[in-house]
């Protein structure tokens, strides 16, 4: 953890632990609210579950009391006619009072050997098509001869033998030996065919009929058994009629055959989705005998549920306790920070008229410095005017050749003032970005050698041996001026330091980049200086003994940096210092990531 960090969390300890106990209370009550709503929420589900299965299992018991009634018909007459049958369960109106039933039935307990007999006598009745089926050697067979309504879905089921499907002999037998309505699991209605468009799970509830008197051992319940009164229903056109609070709309019920929930066993599922896909679900699973048959049920909520149960209180108070937090820690803090804001007010104020007085200072420094190398070209421009002046008003025939040495040395001042104004302007036009290049194709090193022959008087006249290495081509897109520049402040800075020892020029590169380096063997420079030398009116030797603005080194670095490339120094004192420009041969674009640094701000001159 940094210095500044730990001040600031020390001086500001007292706001930040304001602010933590305020958000651990906000935290506390935002919980306990949200417990109390999701408790409300788990209530209002648990009712609707204890609803559903209330409303289910009176279902089922009032359909058991219907066909115990149906029973009563059969207990109270010596033989049921058809017709007979027929106008009470009309009289019972079925298809309203009671959905989800495909029809009421009698199934006649038969011995094996009096198939034939029953068959003739169904067909006596009316019924010239009807046989048993499926026709299997057994000793007893459970024989439908009555259904009700009398429709043609219904007539598929006369004649059926529900002892030779393996889930309605369970059922049977285990009314047969409790005397008691048995429920088969899940089942294929016979009225319900594979090619038919509304097929839907079923099962079977029997009520066993029996001779009078009524039998109370399993022996008698076998001897005096004549058959059974069954309802067959439809599980879907059953449960679909049930109503209790959020059924289909914020919650589902899902019905399973047994005491577990498999997804063979479904008998019934009002939901479009499985709940796991949801992101929150509540979930209820309990079990529910039907007349001797378990039934699992699934409660689960959609997401209407928690919808309708969403509450604002939770955010309310986490918004609440947030706000108060961050009043209370603002508050606090602006104690603290009043205090110190008095300590810091003092110090600002000292740093500011620290900063203006250098700020004075550097400018003092440059304007002296500017003046003192504008006035030395001046001087001498107005010395040899005033000679030139002279000689063109004596008497005497004029000297020519004295006359020619005055105006070239006018000449080389001028020269000499020229680049020290342009100097200036080209850190003004760095500095406002208005710099713009004109880039064309040029060869470096053909560049380099052009330069190099003119500064060759200059070099002889310090006795310096000017040497340039460029053993091939390196192309690129550049600005010629500025590189002209770049290389003349290069070349001339090392002559003027180079304390006539020999400067060598290298050109060398590759596919991508040229490099320059340009190196003396004079004063070298310490490896403080190293960068230091590149900003603005920074030099690393006294402007006593060189002369200059200081401007030299830090425009040409701007203006590599504008092609996309650096320039770096490598120098030891007193072994001469080596300069090295690296440009991207294919131009500005393709060279830094990044555009140049702007300008530092100006820093005092060295002296």
């Amino acid at each position: 953890m940094s210095t500044s960090l730990l001040a600031h969390l020390r001086r500001n300890a007292a706001a930040y632990c304001a602010l933590l106990l305020g958000l651990l209370v906000t935290a506390g009550a935002t919980s306990y609210v949200q417990r109390g709503v999701d408790l409300r929420r788990e209530q209002l589900f648990e009712d609707a579950v204890a609803d559903g299965t209330v409303a289910l299992q009176l279902r089922m018991d009032m359909y058991q009391a219907m066909l115990l009634g149906t029973r009563g018909v059969f207990s109270g007459s010596q033989e049921v006619e058809r017709r007979e049958f027929r106008a009470y369960t009309e009289s019972l109106e079925v298809s309203q009072r009671f959905p989800g039933i495909q029809c009421i039935g009698f199934a006649e307990w038969l011995r094996g050997d009096a198939l034939a007999e029953h068959e003739a006598r169904m067909r006596a009745e009316g019924l010239p098509e009807y046989r048993v089926r499926p026709r299997l050697e057994r000793p007893y067979h459970a024989v439908i001869a009555m259904v009700e309504p009398f429709d043609a879905r219904n007539a598929r089921a006369l004649g059926y033998d529900m002892l030779s499907e393996s889930v309605r002999h369970a059922a049977i037998q285990r009314a047969l030996e409790t005397g008691l309505p048995a429920a088969t699991g899940k089942v294929r209605l016979v009225s319900e065919l594979e090619g038919d468009r509304d097929v839907q799970a079923g099962f079977v509830l029997y009520v066993p009929l029996f001779e009078k008197p009524e039998p109370t051992t399993s022996e008698e319940r076998h001897a005096r058994i004549q058959g059974f009164v069954f309802g067959a229903f439809r599980m879907r056109d059953l449960v679909e009629g049930m109503r209790f609070p959020g059924f289909r709309s914020t919650i589902d019920l899902a019905i399973y055959d047994g005491a577990e929930a498999h997804e063979h066993d479904l008998l019934f599922a009002s939901h479009t989705e499985h709940p796991s896909l949801q992101e929150r679900v509540l979930r209820s699973q309990l079990t529910l005998s039907v007349a001797g048959a378990p039934w699992t049920l699934v409660f689960t909520t959609r997401p209407a549920f928690f919808e309708g149960t969403r509450s604002s209180h939770p955010t309310t108070v986490a918004l609440g306790g947030l706000l108060m937090s961050l009043l209370v820690f603002l508050v606090t803090r602006s104690q603290v920070n009043a205090r110190a804001s008095a300590e810091r007010a003092s110090a600002e104020q000292q740093r500011l008229a620290s900063e203006a007085q250098a700020a004075v200072r550097i400018r003092d420094e440059f304007l002296s410095v500017a003046a003192h190398e504008l006035r030395t070209p001046l001087t001498s421009l107005k010395l040899q005017l005033q000679l030139l002046f002279r000689q063109i008003h004596q008497k005497e025939p004029l000297d020519l050749s004295r006359l020619e040495r005055g105006v070239e040395t006018c000449e080389r001042q001028m020269t000499r003032l020229t680049k020290l104004v342009d100097n200036l302007l080209d850190v003004s036009r760095l500095s406002s970005g208005r710099m713009e290049l004109q880039l064309e194709s040029l060869e470096l090193g053909e560049l380099v050698r052009e330069l190099a022959r003119r500064f060759e008087m200059e070099a002889q006249t310090v006795n310096v041996r000017l040497e340039v290495d460029a053993p091939a081509p390196m192309t690129g897109r550049w600005d010629r001026l500025r590189l002209e520049q770049v290389i003349t402040n290069l070349l001339s800075n090392a002559l003027k330091y180079g304390h006539g020892a020999p400067v060598d020029v290298h050109v060398r590169g590759d596919e991508h980049e040229a490099r320059l380096e340009v190196r003396d063997r004079g004063i070298g420079i310490a490896a403080e200086d190293a960068e230091r030398v590149f900003d603005r009116f920074e030099r690393a030797v006294s402007s006593r003994h060189y002369g200059g603005l200081g401007l030299g080194l830090f425009i040409t670095r701007q203006l590599v940096e504008a092609h996309g490339g650096h320039i770096f120094l490598e120098s030891h004192p007193g072994e001469g210092t080596t300069f090295v420009v690296v440009l991207p041969r294919a131009g500005p674009d393709a060279g830094a990531a990044k555009p140049p640094r702007p300008p530092d701000p100006p820093g005092p001159p060295l002296h």
